[in-house]
């Protein structure tokens, strides 16, 4: 009766490791690019999130500072990726120029940011400059409201729009023109 457990042939032959092998391979030259095509979408989405919380941020450091704080874009042109944003304090220190929404004289930078792998920031407009920011009463900085873009090679669009009362909004495109 030993013998005969011996000899039964548990485990898998090389045929149907083969085919399973086979199958695992065609799952994943299907699934590769989706994921790649997720990744993507996803690090552009996170790379808006991101602008949207530095944005709240600012606007909080200029009222706990009860400083101006200035926001600076450099945008990229598209297909290129990259750019990015510098916050700091703009208070005038080291004989630089208060309330201007320029980085001068020895006004400390609070965050420098660029934008991550896949992602371009294409055009920031505020008040016809790439330059915005929160006055003391956490409006915006010398009334530059406007937007600032981002997309990635997927086509799909983000933007983060200023308001009059310092609220920045994300809202996303397919086209770049239509925004939910």
């Amino acid at each position: 009766m030993n013998n005969k457990m011996l000899n039964t042939g548990t485990g898998f032959t090389l045929l149907e490791t083969l085919i399973v092998l086979a199958i695992m391979v065609i799952a994943m030259t299907v699934a590769i690019p989706n994921i790649m095509l997720w990744l993507s979408n996803y690090r552009l989405k996170a790379a808006a999130r991101e602008l949207y919380s530095n944005m709240q941020k600012a606007k909080s450091e200029a009222l706990k500072r009860n400083c101006s704080v200035g926001i600076t874009f450099s945008t990229v042109t598209f297909p290129a990726q990259g750019g990015g944003y510098t916050i700091f304090l703009d208070n005038g220190d080291g004989a630089g120029t208060a309330d201007n929404a320029v980085q001068d004289g020895g006004e400390v930078t609070l965050l420098p940011v660029a934008m991550p792998l896949g992602c371009t920031l294409y055009e920031a407009s505020f008040g016809g400059t790439s330059r915005t920011g929160y006055n003391s009463r956490g409006f915006p900085l010398g009334n530059r409201t406007g937007s600032a873009r981002l997309r990635n090679n997927n086509s799909v669009w983000y933007e983060m729009a200023l308001s009059n009362s310092g609220y920045p909004k994300i809202r996303k495109s397919y086209d770049g023109t239509n925004w939910e």
